[in-house]
């Protein structure tokens, strides 16, 4: 599914453009810069800082990361720049995270945990989902009729400053995945795009989904290595008690 209303739509893919624009921009400033991957968030957010757009249909801010459970001075936030504001007078927020690494390779890359992407679109106050979450039913409500706007965004800035791009997990038309191994949501530095992003509706299910099916991976899996080392230390036991066919 994608967005129905068509003016929404427009204006969903004026922003998208809007945002490659301005990062195009980021990427011409940083490109004759020595950047790495520990200094890519500090140049970002410092070009980005005292950016804004001002206009009828659209205002836009950047800031650093603003989020109640991790610390920006830890350097856990689940994400690098908040980029918000208003679009057709609907509130709109996009948790960008700038990635620095090989923008040709086609190996998938980690990008958050899906804990992080889960708390973020579903406005979840809990770190984990350990416990019980009683969800704002009305804010989910607002954001399915796309009254407000959450989004979340990958600034890649190519290691061999060949290029740059920037997506949002929206537009990826490829299938998502979660690593069953470390819980990481991963994407290509480059995936494919479609023409139109998914909803807000369509895109928390889908990401549900697959969130699901790691999970499932993940406990088959542990159930098995439950399996063989309690068959090792059986065999280990029977070797201390001399109890072994030879």
């Amino acid at each position: 599914m994608t967005y129905k209303n068509m003016e929404m739509a427009s204006e969903i893919g004026k922003l998208i453009e809007t945002l490659r624009n301005i990062f195009q921009m980021v990427f011409d400033e940083l490109k004759s810069k020595n950047i790495t991957e520990k200094s890519l968030d500090e140049e970002v957010l410092r070009v980005l800082r005292n950016y804004v757009i001002a206009k009828k249909h659209l205002k836009l801010n950047f800031s650093e990361p603003k989020d109640e459970i991790y610390k920006v001075e830890k350097g856990r936030t689940p994400y690098d720049i908040l980029c918000y504001g208003k679009i057709v007078k609907k509130d709109f927020k996009i948790f960008i995270n700038n990635k620095f690494g090989n923008l040709y390779s086609k190996n998938s890359n980690d990008i958050t945990t899906y804990n992080n992407l889960i708390r973020l679109y579903l406005d979840i106050r809990q770190q984990r989902l350990k416990s019980e979450v009683t969800i704002d039913r009305n804010k989910i409500y607002k954001r399915i009729l796309g009254e407000e706007i959450i989004s979340y965004g990958v600034f890649v800035f190519d290691t061999q400053k060949r290029d740059f791009n920037f997506f949002l997990l929206e537009e990826i038309d490829d299938e998502f995945y979660v690593n069953p191994r470390n819980t990481m949501f991963q994407v290509k530095y480059s995936p494919q795009i479609s023409k139109t992003p998914l909803d807000y509706y369509s895109l928390v299910t889908k990401l549900i989904d697959t969130i699901v099916d790691s999970l499932r991976k993940s406990k088959a899996s542990i159930e098995t290595e439950v399996l063989i080392l309690q068959t090792i230390k059986q065999q280990i036991m029977s070797i201390k008690g001399g109890k072994w066919d030879e």
